[in-house]
């Protein structure tokens, strides 16, 4: 992937932006056999470990962790993190699993983050084959985008991927429970601050949500 995915997209802006972010770990895995996606190793560590790590490398100062199910069997591996990238916020949310989905889940987490940012990048646990450069490249995309736009989501083959970023005012009205953010049917409405940035990459759609997808993308080392 190189500068020509998104070289249309308009001047850049100046300055380095101040990054928050949201890694969403609450779901059931229900169509996974009811296991917790979180733990899932993927080249040799856990998908949260990794995507914690990857976070913290793109320049993320805070990270809220939303758990809901399995919250004790993430417990572990979490302080172990929080220990381990001890450069990096990470503080945890827990969704009750009774009401989980994953709008709820995006405003308990955005409510949660403490350190003020230009822009909030939302990640799912569930993503085995993200590098840092795929986040950088999220990230410039948004730098990159004319001045109206408010959310950058990559598209590939016109499938909606992740992670997406937006601005600390759609991060407002997330928290104030306004719209359908979250739910994934608001990313497809005509508005002029969405931005559907097209890439080839498809490591913005490869996530582990059957058995099948486990046995192509993850290990068990």
């Amino acid at each position: 992937m190189g500068d020509g995915d998104y070289r249309e997209l308009g001047a850049c802006q100046s300055g380095e932006l101040r990054l928050g972010a949201v890694l969403l770990s609450a779901g059931e895995g229900a169509r996974l056999g009811c296991r917790p996606k979180a733990l899932i190793h993927a080249a040799g560590e856990t998908l949260l470990q990794r995507n914690l790590r990857l976070l913290r490398d793109v320049g993320v100062k805070e990270v809220v962790v939303v758990t809901g199910h399995y919250r004790d069997e993430l417990a572990p591996v979490l302080a172990a993190a929080v220990a381990e990238l001890s450069d990096l916020l990470i503080t945890e949310v827990t969704q009750p699993t009774g009401s989980h989905s994953q709008a709820a889940s995006l405003r308990l987490a955005v409510k949660g983050l403490t350190v003020q940012s230009d822009a909030v990048l939302v990640l799912p646990v569930d993503m085995p084959l993200l590098t840092r450069a795929d986040l950088v490249a999220v990230v410039s995309a948004y730098k990159h985008a004319p001045e109206l736009v408010e959310f950058v989501g990559p598209n590939v083959g016109g499938r909606p991927g992740n992670p997406v970023l937006f601005s600390h005012r759609i991060a407002a009205r997330v928290a104030r429970g306004e719209g359908a953010f979250g739910s994934g049917a608001w990313r497809h409405a005509s508005s002029d601050w969405v931005l559907e940035w097209q890439t080839e990459n498809t490591h913005y759609v490869a996530d582990i949500d059957t058995p099948e997808d486990l046995v192509r993308w993850a290990d068990e080392g």
